[in-house]
């Protein structure tokens, strides 16, 4: 019997708390991490631009703003600000949907005080697209550079965690992901299980046309029911001007 399971940022809606068909995946080989991540401290401060690397086609002060609101979009997620965060969610495209909101937070509320938390640490945009029109909306298609974790704390009681590798990989790329367990922490019957992303993580930037203010959609929203969030020539046309012009569009 297939069982779901949470995923919030990226997000999905991962950032949504939709849950995602993924019991069936083997067990992943046990990193055994020497201390507990830094819970408290490593935290997003400021999503940065690549110094060395940046490949951006849209203006530097459209950068600015866009590096700005994901920043807020991280940092609502780390500390569980869920009306905040669906403040970055393209509402453009559900005016009106009390139901959705109310039905997102629930979610998003149920899973986290099941055990489950998202966790940015850092992230350095290395390409942006040019802006494309999408009807209603702005498009930017972002590649960047990201330190995330995906933590499963002693009080989960979900499918097994090290169990959800396709499920990590979809949302942070095949080959990002490392799944560790802390030492056990005294009075705990079970540790701090989680996964460790690291690596190149595509998120794309939309915009009402009337609006300076940036939402976010992970970069697999199409693969959950999500697919009238931007239209296919919109998303066709990011994804080719990437292929061409964003040096580490193959890795």
């Amino acid at each position: 019997m297939a069982c779901r399971t949470p995923f919030f940022p990226f997000a999905g809606f991962c950032l949504l708390g939709v849950l995602l068909l993924s019991c069936a995946s083997p067990s992943s080989p046990v990193s055994r991490a020497q201390d507990v991540p830094d819970l408290g401290n490593d935290m997003i401060d400021r999503v940065t631009l690549s110094e060395e690397a940046l490949h951006s086609f849209v203006s530097a002060d459209t950068l600015e703003v866009i590096a700005r609101d994901l920043t807020e979009y991280f940092a609502a997620t780390n500390e569980g600000r869920w009306d905040d965060l669906m403040h970055h969610f393209p509402m453009h495209k559900k005016q009106g949907d009390t139901t959705f909101i109310k039905s997102s937070k629930e979610a998003l509320e149920h899973w986290t005080e099941r055990g489950v938390k998202n966790r940015t640490a850092s992230a350095e945009i290395v390409y942006a697209s040019p802006s494309f029109t999408d009807g209603d909306q702005d498009v930017v298609l972002l590649n960047m550079q990201l330190s995330h974790f995906v933590e499963f704390h002693p009080n989960y009681d979900g499918p097994r965690p090290d169990g959800l590798k396709g499920m990590v990989e979809s949302n942070y790329g095949k080959g990002n992901a490392v799944y560790k367990e802390a030492p056990l922490a005294p009075g705990d019957s079970l540790p701090l299980r989680y996964w460790e992303v690291s690596g190149l993580n595509r998120i794309w930037a939309v915009s009402h046309v009337d609006s300076t203010h940036w939402c976010f959609l992970p970069p697999n929203f199409n693969e959950s029911g999500a697919a009238g969030m931007m239209g296919a020539n919109a998303m066709v046309e990011a994804l080719r001007h990437r292929r061409a012009n964003d040096p580490t569009s193959e890795r």
